[in-house]
This record gives structure tokens, C-alpha cells and sequence, in this order.
């Protein structure tokens, strides 16, 4: 289930000391909107709410690696948002979500 990876990527979140305590409770309310969001998705469009929880582990992932480039990272969150851009008019909170997601992410140097 793809939930499962938001799940897992809230732990990481929740353990990792690279991002600050304000910005980390933040990065974890939104992936809660985005799991709520996606259960009503996957009802829908199962093969779309799989993919953006892909896209969301991937780069979530590379950002909580020090090592990366920003020039990946910020591929990967274009595709994360382009990827979810297309359900706006049908999820508008789950498009919310994710785009405040990758600004939060762009706002702390990714």
C-alpha cells in the first residue's frame, strides 16, 4: 500500500536531527493532509495515489541525504509536483499539500 511510504517517510522525518524542530512538525502535518488526501485518491485513481507516494518517499529521501545535488533534488521535486499538478481541479488539498511540501523543502536550502 502506498500509504505505507508516507507512513515511513513520517518516521524518518520525525528522526532525522538535520532538519530544525519548527520546520520538521510542519514537513509532518503536511504529510498528514497528503495521507488523508491520498486515501481519497487511491479510491479513485489507485495507480496515481501510488505514484506521488513514490515520488514523495524518492525525494524526501534525497533531501534527508546531505550529499545529493540540488540540481537532482529539485528535479525531483518538480516531477513530484507535476505529478500531482494534474489532479488540482479534483484534490485541491492534496495539490495544496504537496506544493507547500516542496516549498517547505526549496526553504530549507533544497
Amino acid at each position: 500500500m502506498s500509504l505505507n511510504k508516507i507512513e515511513e517517510l513520517e518516521k524518518r522525518i520525525e528522526s532525522t536531527s538535520k532538519i530544525d524542530a519548527k520546520i520538521k512538525e510542519d514537513l509532518l502535518d503536511l504529510m498528514r493532509s497528503m495521507k488523508t488526501e491520498l486515501t481519497d485518491l487511491k479510491k479513485a485513481h489507485p495507480d496515481t495515489a501510488h505514484l506521488i507516494a513514490d515520488k514523495t518517499q524518492l525525494s524526501t529521501e534525497k533531501i534527508l541525504r546531505s550529499e545529493n545535488k540540488q540540481s537532482e533534488l529539485q528535479e525531483h521535486i518538480d516531477g513530484l509536483q507535476e505529478t500531482v499538478g494534474e489532479f488540482e481541479v479534483s484534490h485541491p488539498k492534496l495539490v495544496q499539500a504537496v506544493n507547500r511540501f516542496c516549498m517547505m523543502l526549496s526553504d530549507i536550502g533544497i
